[in-house]
């Protein structure tokens, strides 16, 4: 089974690293939001199992984690606003604005 992340609205020049129960799967640099799409970056990740632990981390700033179901939400959407980060699992991967 598939996991899509999609980074969106509010990274300016941040590290991201992203963990999928415990494993490190995604770690870079310099992510910023394309204000013309809402996007910074998308990745697939290989799941097993019903639910799984998702952790989305800014260096020097906010780490988020929460449980995902893929068969039910395929799709996380990651948003940095306010100084917060948002995990919003869905069941579709939402359009670029």
């Amino acid at each position: 089974m598939t996991l899509r992340v999609r980074l969106g609205e509010g990274f300016q020049d941040n590290t991201v690293s992203v963990r999928v129960d415990g494993k490190q799967v995604y770690d870079r640099p310099n992510v910023s939001t394309d204000l013309t799409i809402s996007r910074a970056d998308s990745f697939d990740v290989a799941v097993d199992g019903p639910s799984v632990q998702l952790e989305v981390a800014v260096q020097g700033g906010p780490t988020v984690r929460r449980a995902v179901e893929p068969a039910q939400t395929p799709f996380v959407e990651v948003r940095f606003i306010d100084g917060a980060l948002h995990l919003l699992p869905l069941p579709a991967e939402p359009p670029m604005l």
